[in-house]
């Protein structure tokens, strides 16, 4: 009795979670009737059942299918009925943050005929992380041309650079003022009195300036410079901060410098971002899958499993799991014991109630088959899966060693999406020498379902 109010008491918090997950991703489709349509892309990366396809922004339809036709990928999709496609309607793959996860947007062209179901929808390149790539390419090409055409101008090979040119005019210049000075000597001893009285004249200049420059005097010039001092010396300050930065730059020191002087920057800038791309292009393209089970079985007791499943690609997934069970594996021991020169052999048997089983398993999809072996309950076994996407139902068969001396056990199952993220389940265990059923239901979250979880609780 204890046991069935752990399984109810499990189930009770399962509902809840999945009520919160319906709040949660209210928002993803749903009930309602749906028009099937297809399209073909040439890249389908990151794109998997369940990568959400919005209209306006709102989330109207849902993948049913993705198979490769030839170099291209053919796509299937479902969109809700009350939803018009137009004729003239196109598809794009648009991603959302650095990370790049993926939706299919589909822009309806106005005042168009209706499109008849199961026709093509064109599909184009979305601008997502890949754009933003390839255009920071050019960008750098570009910058590549502008430092080549400031160190042509700088230092043309072939000919004077234009500094040169600049101490050739001084040295000019020094010369006319040497001549200047020559000819100035000559005027001054023919016009001595004059410049007497302009000697007098500077005389009395140079009072007028030394009272302005007094300090003491309250009116003086300088005085009102005071106040003006402190604004002057961050003034000069910014000016030889930024003489400094000049000349690390014209040396080629620092990332600009090292820009407008090494033509090699852009080359190592080009390498890293395809580097960065690759890098988001790998993890964009995993995908995961989480899922907690718990039934009751026609022996009266429960049973738990938590599992995850993880897409490196479309055709290939890796599956990891916990269960646990009231029905464990039953030991045997055997006591030998002498009485009176009589041996007698005791045989006793015990059964392991709750003990935590693991899995690890290693599978394959082709098309709607899904074909996987590994450890199923800490014991060797393989399974078979197949895909009905039509009444999103999953059948399984399950073959693994669970009683040593019986034989391995067969287990046959049957999993049905009831809405959203929960699912029933019907298990056939031991088909073969010790028959019984387990049912339950139990909760399937992707990768969209649990973003929208966790940015309820954040």
């Amino acid at each position: 009795m204890n046991e069935l109010k752990v399984g109810l008491l499990a189930i009770a918090a399962m509902v809840a979670v999945a009520y919160m997950s319906f709040k949660v991703t209210s928002n993803q489709s749903g009930f309602g009737e749906y028009v099937p349509y297809r399209t073909i892309m040439e890249d389908a990366s990151g794109i998997f059942p369940k990568t959400p396809i919005k209209i306006a922004g709102i989330k109207a339809g849902r993948i049913t299918s993705i198979e490769l036709q030839g170099n291209k990928a053919l796509i299937g999709f479902e969109v809700l009925k009350s939803v018009k496609i137009s004729k003239g309607a196109k598809i794009k793959v648009r991603s959302v943050g650095f990370l790049g996860d993926k939706y299919i947007d589909i822009i309806v062209a106005p005042d168009e005929p209706m499109l008849a179901a199961n026709s093509f929808i064109v599909s184009e390149i979305g601008d997502g992380m890949e754009e933003l790539v390839k255009n920071a390419g050019d960008v750098l090409k570009d910058v590549k041309i502008i430092v080549r055409s400031l160190k042509t101008s700088l230092a043309p090979e072939g000919e004077d650079s234009p500094i040169t040119n600049i101490l050739n005019s001084t040295k000019d210049m020094v010369e006319d003022l040497r001549t200047a000075s020559s000819d100035l000597k000559e005027i001054m001893s023919t016009n001595k009195g004059d410049l007497r009285q302009i000697v007098a004249n500077i005389k009395e200049i140079t009072e007028q300036i030394g009272y302005q420059v007094d300090a003491a005097n309250k009116d003086s010039l300088v005085a009102d410079m005071k106040q003006i001092k402190p604004v002057l010396d961050n003034v000069k300050k910014v000016s030889e901060d930024l003489r400094d930065v000049m000349e690390r730059i014209r040396r080629g020191e620092g990332t600009l410098g090292k820009l407008l002087v090494d033509e090699t920057i852009s080359d190592e800038v080009r390498e890293t971002l395809a580097g960065v791309k690759k890098m988001v292009n790998k993890v964009d393209s995993i995908q995961t899958e989480m899922s907690a089970f718990t039934g009751i079985n026609t022996t009266g007791s429960a049973r738990t499993d938590a599992g995850l499943k993880i897409y490196p690609s479309p055709e290939r997934f890796y599956l990891l799991g916990l269960s646990t069970s009231e029905m464990g594996v039953v030991n045997e021991n055997e006591t030998t014991t002498i009485e009176n020169g009589v041996e007698s052999v005791k045989t006793t048997k015990t059964r392991d109630k709750d003990s935590l089983l693991f899995n690890i398993q290693l599978g394959r999809k082709y098309h709607n088959w899904q074909f996987r072996g590994g450890l199923i309950e800490s014991s060797g076994g393989v399974g078979l899966d197949y895909e009905l996407k039509r009444i999103q139902t999953v059948l399984s068969a399950e073959l693994f060693d669970y009683s040593k001396d019986v034989g391995p056990n067969l287990r046959l199952s049957s999993e049905m999406f009831i809405w959203n993220v929960i699912y029933s389940k019907i298990a056939l265990e031991d088909v073969a020498y010790d028959f019984n059923v387990t049912v339950g239901a139990g909760l399937r979250f992707t990768d969209e379902d649990i973003k929208g979880l966790l940015g309820f609780f954040l």
